[in-house]
Parts: C-alpha cells; sequence; structure tokens
C-alpha cells in the first residue's frame, strides 16, 4: 500500500476506496523508531473490500473519515502489549476494535504484529458492516 502524506502526524490509506482514510499511528513497541512502527501499521493495514463492507464505509466515506491505530508494547520481558483501532468520522467516534498482543509479538520485532493488525481491522470493517446491516447508527 503506498500512503500518501494527508497533513501532519496523518497519511491518506485506501485511496481506492471513495475518498480514503486518514491515518495516524502512535504507540510504541519496546525501544523501536516511530518510523518503524508506521511502517508496520502500513504493511498490516486492511481496507473494507466486500459488498457490505463497502456500503458501510460510503456512509461515513465524505469527508475521508480518520483512522487511529495504536501500537503499545513496553520495554522488558512479560510485558503485556496491545493494538487498538479507532475509526472517526466528522469528529465523531464509530468503531472501535482492540486485541492484546500475542506472546509471539510480545518478544519478536515490530513486523511481528503486522498480521495482528491485519486480523483487527478486517474485524473492524466486517462489525461495522454487521451493525449497519442490522439497522444500526453508523455513529452510535
Amino acid at each position: 500500500m503506498s500512503p500518501t502524506r494527508a497533513d501532519s502526524g496523518t497519511e491518506g490509506i485506501c485511496m481506492t476506496v471513495q475518498q480514503g482514510i486518514r491515518l495516524h499511528v502512535d504507540g510504541m513497541y519496546g525501544g523501536y523508531p516511530h518510523s518503524v512502527l508506521r511502517d508496520v501499521v502500513l504493511q498490516g493495514v486492511a481496507c473494507p473490500s466486500d459488498e457490505a463492507e463497502l456500503h458501510a464505509f460510503s456512509l461515513i466515506a465524505e469527508p475521508a473519515p480518520h483512522l487511529r491505530i495504536s501500537v503499545m508494547r513496553p520495554m522488558g520481558q512479560g510485558q503485556q502489549g496491545s493494538i487498538s483501532a479507532r475509526l472517526f468520522s466528522q469528529g465523531h467516534f464509530v468503531i472501535g476494535e482492540r486485541m492484546s498482543l500475542s506472546p509471539l509479538a510480545r518478544s519478536q520485532s515490530p513486523f511481528s504484529v503486522s498480521s495482528s493488525i491485519n486480523l483487527m481491522m478486517a474485524r473492524l470493517w466486517s462489525d461495522l458492516a454487521a451493525r449497519i446491516s442490522h439497522g444500526g447508527p453508523v455513529i452510535p
């Protein structure tokens, strides 16, 4: 995925879906620099893809929504880490997902969490599509 710089601290992702999404990455992964963390998130992020997900996304697509992905893995053995994604539209919270890091991810390089980020994002889009298909509100 090739991101485009949107403004300070955000990048444009999923640019083939409506107006795309503004991504902000924060957090820390041990002592690795933020640029490595950003690359991991960009490698793992998933965009809405099936018909129901694209329909749900179309309801929040204008202006481009904001996605904040946080990765936290404190330094030191045995420290619990987590990843989270929160989607916002026009300044309002839409939906979020959170996962604990696996024991493997806690002891490996940051790139070991890209598949977890991908799974978390797939769940986020699926959950949003399910909420919309059951008549739920776009913004809770």
